[in-house]
Order: structure tokens, then sequence, then C-alpha cells
């Protein structure tokens, strides 16, 4: 039976070769993503919403703690989502460089879960304490103390005393608290995240461990994550947290019920505002992205959390359209030298892969898939629709050229 390579017309070491229709334009690829494909690290024409952005991250680094909050508006396939994980990847390699660790997060507010944002967040605070050689933000907070009584001035009980035991099985001469004697730090710590997110621990994992109640509510995973990022943060171990929501608009069209998005939105209210309480805590900054309707939706259900978010107009970011054909060429440019500049293509002249004609045919094409009742010249075009017709386009002179 022949192979989807075979298939294909490919061999098997096909994909290690340069494909001759690109190379001649210093390229290894279509250098326009299909199919609302994402690279990151390009950015058209959002130069404003970036620079409040990176405002906002100078505010964070301050010696205390911050909370910041930043809208992202903008209409379906409007780049919203593009401009999220852009901000995500100027951060990491913000952390990377600057040694302030950062735990970066995405969530879908359509999950309608905020015991699965803080899960994520604990997830992404492991990967943050990663970036100094350590196991993880548990192990790395234990490992950062001299004396169990460090944790003395946690406010959540069960927490303190999960962590102290932490420490106690950490140093030589530790007492497993199980018949067997397996229970040493490992095993410990694995149990230790089990109930930090939110899962059933059995009777005799709970004694193990020395808690009685599991974390039921997001409310009660919110506050021991919030002490132990406080923590964390005290020992440098993480900085804090950039924490985008995306899709707000999905929460009010997903057929949950009133009750439920209420509840829903309460829980990220009171998730950002006990990042900081009297000043302890840790910084938090957060990116929501919202359709114009999501947002309005946002604002009639909690008006608090529509500001705390910062969708008020003067606070949010509105990102651009694309207003004309002549812009066309100016995105083109862009994905076309980060291509070349990806390809490691040497300096120099290489040939026009698109001409004029063709950046007017990609924009007539985007701007027939709007929805707006606009004569199709007074259209505004989504990146994401310019971006598909531009990548068809070189999809079809590479098929033309053989």
């Amino acid at each position: 039976m022949p192979s989807l390579a075979e298939l294909l017309g490919e061999t098997l070491d096909q994909k290690d070769h340069n494909d001759p229709f690109y190379g001649r334009f210093g390229f290894k690829r279509n250098p326009f993503p299909a199919a609302r494909t994402i690279i990151e690290e390009v950015l058209y024409n959002q130069v404003d919403a970036r620079d409040r952005f990176v405002g906002l991250v100078r505010e964070m680094l301050a010696e205390e703690p911050q909370r910041r909050a930043m809208g992202v508006q903008g209409s379906t396939g409007g780049g919203k989502t593009h401009f999220l994980r852009h901000c995500q990847y100027l951060m990491r390699e913000f952390r990377r460089t600057s040694g302030r660790p950062f735990a970066v997060v995405e969530i879908l507010a359509g999950s309608n879960s905020a015991s699965h944002l803080v899960r994520e967040v604990l997830r992404e605070a492991d990967e943050a304490a990663k970036l100094s050689g350590e196991y993880d933000l548990l192990t790395a907070i234990i490992r950062s103390c001299e004396d169990a009584a460090e944790f003395d001035g946690l406010k959540q009980g069960e927490l303190k005393n999960v962590l102290q035991l932490l420490f106690r099985a950490s140093r030589p001469g530790f007492m497993p608290p199980d018949r067997d004697g397996r229970m040493l730090f490992e095993p410990l710590r694995d149990l230790a995240k089990k109930w930090l997110g939110g899962a059933a621990l059995s009777n005799t994992e709970k004694r193990h461990l020395g808690v009685f109640a599991r974390l039921a509510s997001a409310a009660m995973m919110t506050r021991n994550m919030t002490e132990l990022l406080a923590f964390a943060r005290s020992k440098g171990i993480v900085f804090g947290v950039m924490l985008c929501l995306d899709e707000v608009e999905t929460l009010f069209g997903s057929g949950y019920s009133a009750a439920k998005i209420q509840g829903y939105l309460q829980d990220l209210r009171y998730l950002f505002d006990e990042a900081i309480r009297n000043d302890e805590g840790y910084s938090l900054l957060m990116l929501s992205a919202s359709t114009p309707r999501g947002a309005a939706n946002l604002r009639d259900y909690n008006y608090p959390l529509f500001q705390r978010l910062g969708f008020e107009e003067g606070s949010r970011a509105d990102l651009i359209a694309i207003s004309d054909a002549s812009e066309v060429k100016g995105i083109a440019e862009t994905y076309v030298s980060y291509e070349r500049q990806r390809a490691g293509s040497k300096v120099g002249k290489f040939p026009a892969i698109l001409s004029d004609e063709d950046f007017e045919d990609a924009y007539r094409t985007a701007a027939t898939t709007d929805r707006s009742v606009a004569p199709t010249h007074l259209r505004r075009v989504n990146q994401g629709q310019l971006l598909q017709a531009l990548h068809l386009i070189v999809e079809k002179k590479r098929d033309a050229a053989g």
C-alpha cells in the first residue's frame, strides 16, 4: 500500500529540499500564511495598540506588584488573536533576555471555566520557573527557603501546611507519612499540584498531604494561587503573570445561562482584584480581546469587569483594518521581508513575487468576503482575509510555474 508521501508524489527526504520557485524570490515557503495561520513574530499596522501594550509592560516593571489591563477590540477576523499572540511573543522574548520570569497564559473566554484558568496560570508558572533551571514552581519555592518558618506568614492555612510539609520532605531525615515510606518529596509535590488544581483527592491522599478540604471553587483556588505567586515573586521565581483572554464575544453566544455567565465573570473579577491586596501580591497584566458586540455584552453583564479589563474608550486598543488597496502592498512587503529573513537569504535584489495588479486582486477578493453592505471599494478588509487571498495568488503562480 503506498504511503501518504508517495500518494502526494514526494520522496521521504523531499521536505529538506528548498522549493526552486520560492528560492527564486528568497523564500523557503509561501510568505503569506493560509487559513488564518498566525505568524506571531509579524505585526502590521497596529503600532498604536502595540505601543499601548509596551507602555503597560513598562509600568509592570515597578518594584511593587502592579495590576494593569487593556481591552483589544476588532471585528471578526480582524487580527485580535494575532495581536495577542504577537504580544505573547514579545513578552516571552523579553523574559528570556531580561531575566524577569513572567508566566504567559492564553485562555479562550468561551471555555467558561475560571478553575481551568487558574490551572493554566499554575502550569505556565511552572514553565516560568523552568527558565531558571528548576523542575517546577513548587520545587523552586521550596529550594529558595532555608527554614519552614518562612511560610508562617501565609494566610491560607492549608497552603502553609502543605509547603512546610514539602520543605521537611526535601530535607534529610524526613519521615514519610505513609506506612510504606514512599511518600517522599516528589510524590508529595505531585499530590500538592493536584490539590492546588482543584482535583478531588482520596482520603488517604489528603491525610498524606495534611489537608482536609478540596479546593472546590474557583475562588478557593484563586486565593491559594495568589498567595503562592506572591510568595514566588518575593523570592524572584516568578515576577508576574501576563494573562490573555481571547474571544470574549463567544461567552455570550455559547448558550450558557445568564447565571453561569455572571458567575464566570464574577470569578474573573475576583481573580483580577485578588492579585494585589494591601500592596502585596503578584503583578498581573490582562489583555482581553473581543468584537464590539462582545464588549457591549460584557458591559451590560458586568460593568465593573468591563472597566477592569480596559474596554472603556480611552483605555482599549481598537485594531485597524485595511481600509484601501494601497495598504495591501505594505502588509505584503512586511511578510515578504520576514520570510526572507527567516529563510536566511543574503541581502540582495530579488524579483518581486507580486505585482500591483496582484495587490488589487487580493484586495477585491478579500473585500467580497466582507459582510458589510458598503460598496466593495469602500469596505474595510480584515488582515486574515487579505493574507489568505495573497497566499492563494502566490500558490497559483507556483502551480503555473510547474
